[in-house]
């Protein structure tokens, strides 16, 4: 056999190997939720929607080390609002994600828009979650731009990670 040809078969073998000793790598799947939070006020001044990403195991239920959050948080007005729906109110808005295992909250990350849409893509928890996520919270808040609080929130919602079937 060629040198060439070695190499591949000896890459095959490692590759089969590390599959034999950590399955759920080789065969991990992802469960995909949709989330959706707004600011709680009657203009819907602020809203965020999007996915969140848990990676389970084939047969795993264990809470995941990190949940990939893909979406956007929008702040009104927006420049496709058609006419004054809402008023510039001097206001931001900022979607927060908090991740918890148990009663342990284990990573946090927010972004915020002002008069527009922002869209985001990131893993919360990760090396911060190794011990796993079993449960995120949404809320979106209104915060001023210039000024100093007062500042106030939506309802948080609360996504609990789905179980492998």
């Amino acid at each position: 056999m060629s040198k060439l040809m070695l190499r591949a078969v000896a890459l095959a073998a490692a590759t089969t190997g590390a599959a034999l000793v950590f399955p759920s790598a080789a065969h991990a799947a992802v469960i995909s939720q949709a989330f959706a939070a707004d600011s709680g006020d009657s203009c819907r001044y602020g809203s965020s929607s999007g996915t969140l990403s848990w990676p389970q195991g084939p047969v795993s239920p264990f809470p995941t080390p990190g949940v990939g959050v893909s979406g956007k948080v929008a702040d009104r007005p927006l420049p496709i609002d058609p006419g004054p729906i809402c008023r510039d109110d001097g206001y931001a808005s900022t979607v927060s994600f908090v991740a918890y295992l148990g009663t342990t909250e284990v990573a946090r990350q927010s972004r915020t828009a002002d008069n527009g849409t922002l869209t985001f893509s990131f893993v919360l928890g990760g090396a911060a979650a190794e011990k796993g996520i079993d449960r995120v919270v949404v809320q979106v808040c209104r915060n001023p731009v210039v000024t100093l609080p007062p500042s106030y929130c939506g309802k948080p919602v609360t996504y609990l990670a789905p179980t492998a079937a």
